[in-house]
């Protein structure tokens, strides 16, 4: 097995490892009050994104309780709260043009007064579809309460109150240590057509996204003001019915009025909102005031007749400041209480509320996003390319999750499968830095040593697609040495020699990389290079050729200025030879050589120790020869044999590349057995 291969096997094995830590490090964290955090932020701007305003029930209207409305009947009605006297004209007028409902935000506690709650009372019971709403507090019970009255007066109340018949253990729980009823005035509940508990079901950070359809105590469940509102406009349908989760698609759901509305496991419904308070009919409680007493608000243009609320169901709520009903949701940071209500009977009227992914789901997710970074990383070496298919991914599952936020009310988890996606690309880019980045260094190192440093960039970015174990290919090989460099070392001081060696391998490498060229290896004073491994785009005989003229034109300068400093010259022979070589490895164990062998390496060598016979500079074969094209100036030196050869070769002594055709001298006799 190959060095190559072993740092494959590392790196996949480091990429699952890094995989697999990520899936459970996220999988752990999803639970965390930091992640709830996330996922909600993610979950309000879906929310906002996918509203759809003209989807909002029609039959769903608003009297409001505004803070220009106290303003305007400040003076006719005083401070807030205002006597029950105003809560019985509106119920009397609204309830004149036959509506579906009526639902009263409203806590009426306490006596008024005989002739002031009696005539209320009145108004409701001949209405016989108004719901007000009853609340849980939080007590504080002496202990003689108890054991005593505290506790018979907190169970009075509350067996007072309209219980339905649902499983235990749904819904939201309140203790009866810790909580008792706030309910209305007994004539009061007696007089209307239900009651509803107001208490709401925020989330830990506070928003209300969801909303409990009955509240437990003391073993009894309660409906909400929501649900019992839907009740009385149905006519008192039978109720609410429970049906668990069933299986791994199914969600628990509720059922009302013949169709089933998704709940969580608590009996809450997560609310589908259709925008914010502009979004129902809000009509100010003072333009419904001046619609009754129309000769007191002369300038009031907005009249509303009873006819108006035909067949609706009105909400009455407050939004003003004084009211302290206030609650964060994913459109306002302090939202009116009566648009949870209001959205929460939308849903139920039509069936329709968010669902919740089931945690299978989210693990499943989570899992298939810790693949999908593993795959980027190991099939995806460009970094550029890797992060931007990653932020593609990224912008395919948002597009998916809004989709099915907007379209089937289905709610994907967002936070954890893209943050298991970019951790897990993340550490596999950590991984393949470690162990495949480590043995792309070393290979870099190596190669600049012998490459050009464009050759070097091009080597890395196709280095999947490079075979470096070995490759038959068409190159050009150069083979340069100096002449009696042997007698040079008996007579030169070995430091000085070294030095000129030196500068002289230096400046032959310079050019070899400026022309694109490989630098093999040096063998004593001689270079063997070679041209077109990695450019087959080039003619890499004429850059071979070219790079040979400008080392005999740089020698001259290097001997002049060696001369200048009392050093003698030196001479070198070229020889350049285009053929098939083997290219890539060679060897195995311990000696492992990155090089190029074959007939065509022999040849160019051959080539090379000519010029000494010639008396010539650079030599090139006949096949080098064809590939320079009209414009090469060469001069033919016959056929020659050189040994492990049957044939001749014909050699041309290289002269130059640019400017016409030179006519070819009369050829030199052959020289066999060279």
């Amino acid at each position: 097995m190959t060095s190559s291969d072993n740092t494959r096997r590392a790196f996949l094995r480091g990429v699952w490892l890094a995989g697999g830590l990520v899936a459970v490090l996220v999988l752990a964290l999803s639970g965390t009050r930091a992640f709830e955090w996330l996922e909600s932020g993610t979950y309000d701007a879906r929310v906002r994104w996918s509203a759809q305003p003209e989807k909002v029930d029609p039959r769903i209207v608003i009297i409001d309780i505004d803070n220009p409305s106290l303003d305007v009947l400040q003076d006719k009605l005083g401070r807030w709260p205002w006597t029950r006297r105003v809560w019985t004209e509106v119920v009397r007028y609204v309830s004149q043009g036959k509506p579906k409902a009526v639902a009263m935000d409203v806590i009426f506690g306490g006596n008024e007064s005989a002739q002031v709650d009696g005539e209320f009372a009145q108004v409701m019971k001949t209405a016989g579809n108004v719901v007000i709403g009853f609340s849980f507090l939080s007590s504080n019970l002496t202990a003689s309460d108890d054991t005593g009255a505290g506790k018979q007066a907190a169970d009075a109340k509350a067996r007072s109150l309209e219980a339905w018949s649902l499983p235990s253990g749904l819904g939201e729980e309140f203790e009866e240590d810790d909580f008792s009823p706030n309910a209305p005035l007994p004539m009061l509940m007696q007089a209307a057509a239900g009651l509803g508990c107001l208490n709401s079901a925020p989330d830990k950070d506070g928003n209300i996204r969801r909303v409990t359809l009955h509240a437990n105590y003391r073993g009894r469940a309660y409906p909400s003001l929501s649900l019992k509102t839907v009740d009385v406009a149905a006519g008192n349908s039978p109720g609410l019915t429970w049906h668990a989760r069933q299986g791994w698609f199914d969600s628990s759901y509720a059922q009302l009025l013949g169709k089933s509305v998704p709940v969580d496991d608590q009996g809450r419904m997560l609310l589908l909102w259709h925008g914010n308070r502009s979004v129902y009919p809000r009509l100010p409680i003072w333009q419904v005031i001046c619609s009754i007493y129309r000769d007191q608000c002369p300038n009031n243009k907005n009249v509303y007749g009873p006819e108006y609320f035909k067949d609706k169901i009105v909400l009455i709520g407050a939004s003003a400041a004084a009211s302290y009903d206030h609650h964060p949701t994913p459109f306002e940071e302090a939202a009116p209480g009566f648009m949870a209500h209001a959205t929460a009977v939308d849903n139920l009227l039509n069936g329709q509320a968010m669902r919740s992914a089931p945690r299978w789901v989210m693990v499943a997710v989570v899992l298939l996003m810790v693949l999908a970074g593993m795959e980027l990383q190991i099939r995806l070496k460009s970094m550029s390319w890797g992060v931007g298919v990653l932020l593609a991914v990224v912008a395919a599952y948002g597009v998916v999750a809004v989709g099915l936020f907007r379209n089937v009310h289905f709610v994907l988890p967002v936070v954890a499968p893209v943050l298991a996606l970019a951790l897990t690309y993340g550490s596999s880019t950590a991984v393949r830095y470690i162990t495949t980045g480590r043995e792309l260094r070393r290979t870099r190192g190596m190669l600049d040593r012998y490459i050009a440093p464009q050759l070097v960039d091009y080597v890395m970015s196709h280095i999947e697609t490079i075979n470096l174990k070995g490759d038959k290919r068409e190159l050009t090989i150069l083979m340069s040495d100096v002449r009696n460099f042997t007698t040079m070392t008996e007579k030169s001081d070995p430091v000085e020699l070294i030095a000129l060696l030196d500068d002289y391998l230096a400046a032959m490498t310079e050019i070899i990389f400026k022309h694109n060229g490989i630098v093999d290896k040096f063998i004593g004073d001689g270079i063997l290079a070679y041209w077109g491994a990695f450019t087959p785009e080039l003619n890499h005989a004429e850059e071979a050729s070219r790079a040979a003229l400008e080392m005999l034109e740089r020698l001259e300068q290097l001997n002049q200025q060696w001369a200048a400093q009392g050093k003698g010259p030196i001479a070198i022979g070229i020889g350049i030879n285009t053929g098939t070589v083997i290219f890539g490895n060679i060897g195995r164990g311990k000696k492992i050589e990155f090089t190029v062998i074959g007939d065509a390496v022999n040849l160019a060598a051959r080539l090379e120790s000519l010029n000494k016979e010639f008396g010539t500079h650079a030599l090139i074969s006949d096949e080098t020869r064809k590939r320079l094209g009209p414009t090469a100036q060469v001069r033919a030196l016959g056929g020659v044999k050189v040994k492990g050869k049957t044939i001749e070769t014909t050699v041309f002594e290289l002269l130059a590349l640019d400017g016409a055709a030179a006519p070819v001298d009369e050829e030199v006799p052959s020289k066999a057995g060279a």
